[in-house]
């Protein structure tokens, strides 16, 4: 790709308060496998910047908070201001949710909750993340929220020296939270102002829960100590009367009713609920959240996704398929229903699937691919972000990539069946720094968002530096943006990676948010000239 000189653009950055706080990182641990090569497809050329037609994009603005350490929730309200939900380390022994509303400016909006930030604890003296947000018709939000269950503590025996114990660790519930239009906490929705979102099991089973084996020499469990679910995404489906919420994630497996081994590896799930109440829908599934696994005892991810407008939904995420295979993106299309919709032609699994993607275009050469969210452009194909590589270490590239030295930026578009080659190289797509001689090489994909003119908007870490990249329509970096299509933000004090976008409703303007950091998170917005 298109060299980058480290002296990047001069941005105004308005600090809202003075940055402190103590940080207990929940960020995902994602790691690669050992490859062996397969049969690969023709080389193809490295990406480079390619103009485009439209119009220009230029940062708006670029605030910082201490009120939060983690933002990554992201969405924007209709009437153009902007909601953020993450949490808050300021109590390292009790952290808190915290839900923001920042002005048009960037200032944040003292309407609500009185200083635009609204901390919530949800569950007392215990961990918990927001990942999502939504508005609804009404104004009021919805927050996705993973917290510990606080079912732990009992000591397990270790299997390898009876003389060793250890406390049973927690689970972990998703629940969501409803706030009024001034922030205040709706104590009516679900049960005493949280609704459980049940995925495999619900909290109240949790004591079926086979025990987890705990190993002294590795200080480790088998499995989990309870049940775990982490809600990753959540949407308003407004395409019925009743508006519903769907959220996506991923747990352990759904709890047996019969005889039989409980599986203890994570699946994926999409459940729906009436926004009304908190309550299962009983017309999605069965009143059930919908469940997918690959075959065998392997740990399925879910990350975000989208709910269109019939009220389908796209489930981006990744499953590590095994020895010489890895990680590959595995997308999911759900109906209104709640099944498999097998009008997505399904590609990638022996025998075919309908309703699921399966790909790893680099697994020839050692690489990997992962999707941490997918959106859709207007000749109906679906494109995806996240990281992998291209090769692995030390591992020539057949399809015209540096070797991998870190992460890649590998995002994708899929449609009619397959990769679509006419997408970015072939169907191939990976953004790397390695030629730049930088201190880091690393690209990360965490979210993505299509404008209105096809283009791409994608968020995350460029040469360890967060970054936003556009692309294209046709999956190429866009020249018109700042030369070479990457937006590059350090910063000396919150350098953590950008996790979230949202766009305006008229597309004029799109905002990225930053996961977890001790000394707080950050919020950029761009404009976009349409």
């Amino acid at each position: 790709m298109l060299e980058k000189s480290p002296a990047l653009r001069s941005i105004a950055v308005v600090s809202l308060v003075s940055a402190a706080g103590l940080l207990s990182a929940c960020n995902d641990n994602d790691s690669p496998s050992a490859f062996e090569p397969t049969p690969s497809p023709s080389p193809s050329p490295s990406p480079s910047p390619t103009p485009a037609p439209s119009g220009a994009v230029s940062t708006g603005f670029d605030v910082t908070t201490d009120k939060a350490n983690d933002l990554r929730g992201l969405t924007f309200a209709a009437s153009g201001k902007i909601y953020a939900a993450g949490h808050s380390d300021a109590d390292p022994a009790d952290r808190k949710i915290v839900v923001a509303r920042f002005n048009a400016d960037g200032s944040p909006d003292t309407a609500f909750a009185g200083d635009g930030f609204a901390e919530i604890n949800v569950v007392v003296g215990g961990n918990e993340q927001a990942l999502s947000i939504a508005e609804l018709a009404d104004g009021n939000v919805v927050v996705a929220v993973n917290a510990a269950d606080q079912n732990g503590g009992a000591p397990i025996i270790a299997e390898d020296n009876a003389a060793v114990t250890a406390p049973r660790p927690d689970g972990t519930s998703v629940y969501l939270i409803r706030l009024a239009a001034d922030g205040t906490q709706v104590e009516s929705f679900g049960d005493g102002g949280r609704a459980e979102v049940v995925f495999g099991w619900a909290d109240a089973d949790n004591g079926d829960w086979p025990l987890p084996i705990y190993n002294a020499a590795s200080s480790g469990f088998s499995h989990a100590g309870f049940p775990t679910d982490t809600a990753w995404d959540l949407h308003v489906d407004a395409s019925g009367d009743e508006e519903k919420l769907v959220i996506l994630g991923m747990g352990s497996a759904a709890q047996l009713t019969g005889e039989g081994t409980q599986r203890v590896d994570n699946d994926r799930f999409v459940a729906r609920v009436l926004a009304s109440t908190g309550a299962a829908d009983p017309d999605f599934n069965g009143g059930k959240a919908f469940t997918w696994a690959t075959d065998g005892t392997l740990n399925d991810n879910a990350r975000r996704g989208i709910v269109e407008s019939d009220g389908s939904i796209v489930s981006a995420g990744y499953t590590n398929l095994g020895s010489g295979l890895g990680n590959h993106v595995i997308v999911l299309k759900v109906s209104p229903q709640g099944v498999l919709d097998t009008s997505f032609t399904g590609f990638g699994l022996d025998p075919v699937q309908n309703g699921v993607a399966v790909f790893n275009p680099f697994v020839a050469d050692g690489g990997f691919a992962e999707a941490y969210g997918v959106s859709k452009q207007s000749n109906g194909f679906y494109v995806t972000t996240g990281y992998g590589a291209a090769t692995a270490s030390d591992t020539p590239s057949t399809l015209g990539y540096l070797t991998t030295v870190q992460q890649d930026l590998v995002p994708f578009r899929i449609g009619d069946g397959a990769l679509d080659t006419e997408w970015g190289n072939d169907g191939t797509q990976a953004i790397q720094s390695e030629s730049l001689g930088r201190e880091s090489a690393e690209e990360r994909g965490r979210h993505l968002t299509v404008l209105s003119d096809d283009r791409v908007i994608q968020v995350g870490y460029f040469a360890g530096t967060p970054a936003i990249y556009v692309l294209t329509e046709d999956g190429q970096l866009d020249s018109s943006v700042d030369g070479d299509g990457i937006l590059e933000f350090p910063s000396a004090t919150i350098t953590q990676q950008f996790f979230a976008v949202a766009q305006s409703a008229d597309g004029k303007r799109v905002a990225a948010s930053t996961s977890s950091n001790a000394n707080g998170a950050r919020l950029v917005v761009l404009d976009i000239d349409l």
